[in-house]
């Protein structure tokens, strides 16, 4: 995979802080290292400039909000699938109340089984409304909604993966843009510091 670039320290803010020269031999190193591999990996996209590394950032900003708005979709569309199945499930288990209650020969004998049997009445009535109310007129099979919930999960997995590989995408170019803007900052005022040191 991709070689892992880490952001340069700050040596003279650390010692400022109070770090101590084995801090300082240690971030000298780090800095190096790291400086080396950013600009592996500046090489390895190809940038001829910082600006095209700033249009690399942008996209990749572009394609990680792509990734997050898709999985925020599917994770939509599974919290409906299993309410649904969950409503198909309970409206399934009423069948036989339901089926008594047509058994019923008179209004008087059908509210009194309605009265018997209200908590099934509660259940089958409230699925019925959440069908009327998404327009589901034939009903789809428990079974059938669990090949869905799956093959809506494998997608939401791989969906995630794809935001992981993006979201390190991101931050990769990120601390490539950090660490040159601090190695090009470093170049433009070594002159000063060596007045200092005199």
């Amino acid at each position: 995979g991709a070689p892992s670039v880490q952001r340069l320290v700050d040596i003279e803010k650390k010692l400022a802080e109070g770090k101590g020269r084995g801090y300082e031999h240690w971030a000298k190193i780090h800095n190096l290292k790291q400086a080396a591999k950013t600009l592996n990996v500046y090489q390895e996209y190809g940038f001829t400039s910082p600006e095209q590394l700033d249009a690399a950032i942008t996209a990749a900003y572009a394609d990680l909000h792509d990734s997050t708005a898709e999985l925020k979709t599917l994770e939509a569309a599974l919290q409906d699938k299993k309410e649904l199945q969950g409503y198909v499930l309970r409206y399934a288990k009423t069948k036989d109340v339901r089926d008594g209650l047509k058994a019923q020969k008179s209004d008087k004998a059908r509210a009194a089984y309605r009265q018997k049997h209200e908590s099934d009445f509660i259940i089958a009535d409230a699925a019925a409304r959440y069908f009327r109310e998404n327009g589901i007129s034939k009903l789809p099979s428990y079974k059938a909604l669990q090949a869905e919930i799956e093959s809506l999960i494998k997608e939401k997995n791989s969906g995630y993966n794809d935001y992981r590989a993006k979201r390190e995408e991101y931050r990769r170019l990120q601390t490539v843009k950090g660490n040159i803007d601090q190695i090009l900052r470093r170049e433009r005022k070594p002159v000063k510091r060596q007045e200092q040191e005199r």
